[in-house]
């Protein structure tokens, strides 16, 4: 029989682990208060020892609470972290400051044989070196179709009518917009390719789905001037700066500025190294010296000296690299505020700038298979989305009406 530990002595072992990330006297006491709330929720159940019941029933009364409205979202937030470090801390001996995303129900089918194809079709995307994006689409859009198959009263492929794809599909525009069916259709496609007698089905899969090709948003003139003179002010951080001013100057995604390491810059080729997390591929992107000067103040001057290969990292301790490209959605939002600009409704994220980047590049007469090289895509199909920005070659496009005769009556 597997013996845990007693609550209390996880409990202290944690905390002086929490003691070290360097954190506030506030922020270290408001644990201390909320492991107290943990050991009197233990109480009320005559425990005395961690066990991963426990957690489980104090992680969902949180969760109770917060959809009840007893407690906020970041309230909510704070009590699964400090659980969860108890896990971590019994685990592995440390604690890793980290975000814990709620858990969300991934739709799953019951039979067993269906579940063992979606692992093994998964288990081929990471081998095949797909990224964690496509394989988590694949895994929501293939586990409701065979929850859809198993709710019909199908149990192997082979008994589904060829009726069930268009059924799907029909099931699925209840919740889906039409425009997105044609990712639906690629995982579908991808895995009867996969599943033996999926290809019977295969012919039922739409080859041809409604895409919508909007005009991407764009910094206007006024806007990136705006930009430019609120980066140039002393309010805003030297890391803020060195962020936004490498996503203006080379278009990277959030994603890879934020993953990001310091032996990824190149001082003496003025270049930095990136690997992209969407593609997976290496490229070389040149280092101008405006942000090399933002860089280089940025990390002599204003990083703290911690123990990280990371480029970035947050001001508040502990000192860790951003969880996520999100947390660059709230540093250019604050900027955008800043220089007066998008505080309504605009696109505030960093694809405006990496738009902005693009139609530059392109209404300096840039070839689209150059764009496509700096942007980092891997299909030139990719930029091309971008020539619907470019008004001024547009309108050359336009083709002139014919003459036609119009009857006036009255």
């Amino acid at each position: 029989m597997e013996s845990h530990p007693p609550l209390s002595d996880l409990v202290e072992k944690t905390l002086q682990e929490i003691d070290k990330l360097g954190l506030s006297t506030e922020r270290n006491r408001d644990y201390r208060l909320v492991y107290k709330r943990f050991e009197a929720f233990a109480k009320t159940r005559d425990e005395e020892c961690y066990s991963p019941d426990l957690l489980r029933s104090f992680l969902a009364d949180t969760e109770q609470r917060y959809r009840d409205g007893v407690i906020g979202r970041a309230r909510r937030n704070h009590l699964r972290r400090s659980a969860l470090l108890l896990k971590d801390y019994l685990e592995s001996g440390r604690i890793e400051w980290r975000v814990y995303p709620p858990e969300t129900a991934r739709p799953m089918p019951s039979s067993e044989k269906f579940r063992f194809l979606c692992g093994q079709y998964l288990e081929s995307l990471k081998s095949g070196g797909k990224s964690q994006n496509t394989i988590e689409s694949a895994r929501n859009q293939i586990g409701q179709f065979l929850v859809f198959l198993d709710d019909s009263g199908y149990h192997t492929l082979s008994e589904a009518p060829l009726t069930i794809v268009p059924s799907f599909f029909q099931h699925l525009l209840a919740r889906y917009r039409p425009t997105t069916m044609h990712m639906v259709a690629y995982n579908l496609r991808t895995f009867l390719k996969f599943v033996e007698g999926g290809e019977r089905l295969l012919p039922l899969v739409p080859s041809r789905c409604l895409r919508s090709k909007p005009i991407i948003p764009v910094l206007s003139d006024q806007e990136y001037t705006a930009l430019k003179r609120a980066l140039e002010g002393p309010e805003v951080a030297l890391r803020d700066k060195a962020i936004i001013q490498l996503a203006f100057r080379t278009g990277l995604r959030s994603v890879d500025i934020v993953g990001m390491k310091l032996s990824d810059i190149d001082w003496v080729n003025d270049s930095i190294l990136v690997t992209q997390s969407k593609t997976g591929r290496p490229f070389r992107i040149p280092l101008t010296a405006d942000v090399g000067n933002l860089l280089s103040a940025y990390i002599l001057i204003e990083r703290p000296q911690v123990n990280t290969p990371y480029v970035f990292l947050r001001f508040q301790a502990p000192h860790r690299p951003f969880s996520g490209h999100s947390s660059c959605y709230g540093l250019l939002r604050r900027v955008f505020a800043r220089a007066g600009i998008r505080v309504g409704g605009e696109r505030k994220g960093f694809h405006v700038l990496r738009h902005s980047v693009a139609l530059r590049m392109l209404s300096r007469g840039v070839p689209v298979t150059t764009i496509a090289s700096a942007l980092g895509h891997a299909n030139k199909a990719s930029t091309e989305v971008y020539l619907a920005t470019d008004e001024g070659r547009m309108r050359e496009c336009a083709l002139p009406l014919p003459e036609l005769s119009i009857n006036i009556g009255g």
